[in-house]
């Protein structure tokens, strides 16, 4: 459940970001990711994943181990069936397509925010393959 001030702490986790450049087991999409749900929520859903590994292949040999075996069938098990990409907003996380496979993005201020080699960028919502919500607070 996202706490009830998460707009704010998801804002703030993005500014503190902005130049943080990816880094495989650090701050790489998933990372990122599961960070901005910590921010909004308290919980962690990456934690079997930290400190297990360093390196792209690391992560896809983490994903098989501690995950359902990619991005999008352990986010599935994590937060229910990924939805259609028009579902999204603001806080959810996205599946995009990149050049070297699946990411995961998140929604803020009506575009998706990834983690980059230079820092944080974004991309347009139509980029979003599908989404998953990030349960708000009753």
């Amino acid at each position: 459940m996202r706490n009830k001030n998460w707009p704010e702490k998801l804002v703030t986790y993005l500014q503190e970001n902005l130049d943080t450049p990816f880094e495989w087991g650090t701050f790489d999409c998933c990372l990122f990711a599961a960070n901005a749900v910590h921010a909004m929520t308290g919980k962690d859903f990456a934690e079997p994943f930290r400190g297990k590994y360093t390196t792209e292949k690391g992560a896809a040999k983490a994903l098989i181990k501690y995950g359902h075996g990619d991005i999008k069938s352990t986010l599935n098990a994590i937060f229910g069936p990924l939805k259609p990409r028009l579902n999204a907003g603001r806080g959810d996380l996205v599946l995009v397509e990149t050049d070297t496979g699946d990411a995961l993005g998140v929604v803020a201020s009506g575009k998706i925010w990834v983690a980059t080699l230079n820092g944080l960028a974004t991309m347009p919502l139509n980029r979003a393959l599908g989404c998953w919500s990030v349960p708000c607070h009753q």
